[in-house]
């Protein structure tokens, strides 16, 4: 059996962030959730630093998967239409601008 698993090994030895990190050895880890059951305090603990951890996960991700993350199905279709129509607008209007300025 390891030390007591109280507030002050826990904060110690970075417990909840090594819980929510999967790096407690298996008897560690037993007596945490142990402790889990009855105590809020290290509850909340241990929500935070999977917050903190699904955020450094999503940090880590490269730009273009964060923004498809966030976009709705809706947004994208809008997006979608938009980038057709300028492509198709575009050239549609420069080309008698063109031909003007070329006679």
């Amino acid at each position: 059996m390891l030390k007591e698993m109280d507030h002050r090994y826990i904060d110690e030895h970075s417990v909840a962030q090594r819980y929510v990190g999967n790096a407690l050895e298996p008897q560690e880890r037993v007596e945490f959730e142990t402790h889990l059951v009855d105590c809020q305090e290290c509850t909340d603990r241990v929500l935070l630093a999977e917050m903190f951890h699904a955020r450094k996960a999503e940090e880590d991700l490269p730009l273009r998967a964060r923004l498809a993350a966030r976009v709705k199905p809706w947004q994208m279709a809008v997006i979608f239409a938009l980038t057709v129509l300028l492509l198709t607008a575009i050239p549609a209007l420069l080309v008698p601008v063109l031909l003007r300025w070329l006679h």
